[in-house]
């Protein structure tokens, strides 16, 4: 269940069969906390779902996007699992009607997430979730944990005391979960386009090769996306070339025309959420250091129906 984070050494989750006593975890969401007066203000001020001609996604693509943002958040050990899938619940719970209102009954496929209006919705709501435990993270909480029982027989469920690698400090959590969002998306995609046309132009770790080197790359990561279904359209491109002769201080930008995370994008971004779910960015990022450069300038912004986001190397 528990890895190894790469950026940490020795084991980052520790678990022992403790008394419930022992444990000290965030307080989980109670009902009717998700629809009180300053959510529900929240909504009203909120931006109204565009409607806008998008594609469906691929299945397996919208599935990992999801299931990559649930796994980063179970390695950080910020929250009990259990918890946060209750919480996700009460939080869809209470949005669904506002947002299923504003979109048009009837023109959304509830539980559909190659449905562009859904996996809209749950990818907000995802990402509200992950930002309310992160932002009153526990080191040591107690879960629920199921154990296999054999063949044939049902799960066993116990408590269990998690405790988090002190050194993984509470201001890393939302850097540490984008920064495991992009690794496993960018690991399966090299996994699934691998010796395919669309695979991404490799080069040596940490080579820093020059900027039109690295927007080759980027733009075929970005052709992913798009035959993912993300988005209708989208382009890399060079903003600003650096003075070195490697990509250091280039600064690159990427345009998407109506992505699947257009309104939650939006949404988020005014809450001020950290970690967003600018899944490409985190992406982006885990191939850029690959090649040996960090990120700097970083932004991402909404204009009509583009997502742009814009970063420098280093």
């Amino acid at each position: 269940r528990r890895r190894l984070l790469k950026n940490l050494s020795g084991t980052v989750a520790g678990t022992l069969l403790l008394p419930s006593d022992y444990a000290f975890a965030a307080k989980p969401m109670i009902d009717g906390e998700a629809d009180n007066v300053g959510n529900r203000a929240a909504r009203f001020v909120r931006p109204k779902p565009q409607k806008v001609l998008r594609p469906k996604l691929d299945q397996k693509f919208a599935v990992l996007l999801m299931r990559s943002s649930y796994n980063a958040l179970d390695l950080i050990d910020c929250v009990a699992m259990d918890q946060f899938q209750r919480d996700f619940f009460l939080i869809r719970q209470a949005e669904y009607q506002t947002y299923n209102e504003a979109v048009g009954p009837g023109s959304m496929m509830q539980g559909d997430l190659t449905d562009p209006l859904y996996f809209d919705f749950i990818s907000f709501a995802q990402y509200r979730t992950i930002y309310r435990e992160i932002s009153d993270p526990s080191i040591i909480f107690e879960e629920s944990q199921g154990q296999d029982m054999g063949e044939d027989m049902p799960q066993k469920f116990v408590s269990v005391i998690v405790k988090r690698d002190p050194r993984l400090k509470n201001e890393q959590l939302p850097a540490e979960h984008s920064r495991l969002v992009g690794e496993s998306i960018l690991n399966r995609i090299y996994e699934i386009f691998a010796g395919t046309k669309a695979s991404i132009p490799s080069f040596v770790l940490g080579s820093r090769p020059p900027s039109n080197d690295l927007l080759s790359v980027l733009s075929q990561l970005v052709n992913i996306f798009v035959i993912s279904g993300f988005a209708f359209d989208g382009e890399a491109s060079i903003s600003r070339k650096g003075s070195s002769k490697d990509s250091k201080g280039t600064e690159f930008t990427i345009i998407f025309s109506s992505p699947a995370t257009l309104w939650s994008g939006k949404s988020l971004k005014i809450l001020k959420s950290n970690p967003a779910n600018d899944f490409f960015l985190k992406t982006a990022r885990a191939l850029i250091f690959r090649a040996g450069y960090s990120l700097s300038n970083v932004s991402v912004d909404y204009k009509g129906t583009q997502e742009i986001t814009v970063f420098t190397t280093n």
